[in-house]
């Protein structure tokens, strides 16, 4: 890449990030609405900044989508894909899966892991959200495991620990399929039934009929009365 270049640095996050840099100390205001801020610098402040702290390895300061390959492959950050976004950090707050909460948990880094505290405070106050008290519970878990310096996390997931809608969701699907199920059978009983009654009744008349037909004629001898 041309070193040349400017290259422009995003901040998505809803506070303040300074950066000093061998040429200047940069301070990226906070986003507002998920609109970044942004800074442009030279290749070499991006350099510099990236030797003294961890903040485009985790994902506190970004570059633009179509320059991020090539900048991160600079960097020697050859793992950019796996960086968090506050939006991925967010989606899994709210739609938990195991492979989600086991990325989020997995972080060793505070800075990270305060980045990740902040958006759920900020899920929470908004107040918009229904927000698992399983996820929260998880999140605080890993916060005070790092406060005690344990960088392997001792959390086991269990399948409750994701999105209850979810699960409620399936849970409700099968219910319905399970009704559905009973009424096609009920239907196909009470079909049987009727059914069944129909062919009873003819049979009682043809036994009816079949009894008067039969029915002996009264024994007597024949009148001789005269007329």
């Amino acid at each position: 890449m041309q070193t040349d270049n400017k290259i422009v640095v995003l901040n998505y996050n809803e506070f303040s990030v300074i950066a000093p840099a061998s040429s200047r100390t940069y301070t990226f205001e906070p986003a507002v609405d998920g609109i970044p801020t942004l800074n442009p610098m030279p290749f070499s402040d991006v350099e510099f900044i990236n030797s003294q702290s961890n903040a485009f390895r985790t994902g506190l300061l970004f570059f633009k989508k179509e320059q991020q390959e090539e900048i991160y492959n600079e960097l020697k950050i050859f793992n950019w894909k796996e960086i968090l976004t506050n939006k991925e950090i967010e989606n899994t707050l709210l739609n938990p899966t195991m492979e989600g909460l086991q990325k989020i948990i997995n972080i060793t880094d505070d800075s990270t892991f305060e980045r990740i505290r902040g958006i759920l405070v900020k899920i929470k106050n908004s107040n918009s959200y229904d927000l698992s008290n399983r996820v929260i519970n998880v999140i605080e878990a890993r916060h005070k495991e790092l406060q005690r310096r344990i960088t392997k996390t001792q959390i086991v997931l269990q399948a409750r620990d994701v999105s209850s809608s979810k699960i409620e969701s399936e849970e409700v699907n099968d219910l319905k399929n399970q009704l559905a199920e009973m009424k096609k059978m009920m239907a196909e009983f009470m079909q049987n039934q009727a059914s069944n009654s129909q062919k009873e009744e003819v049979e009682e008349v043809v036994e009816e009929q079949a009894k008067v037909k039969s029915a002996p004629k009264k024994a007597g001898r024949p009148s001789t009365k005269n007329k």
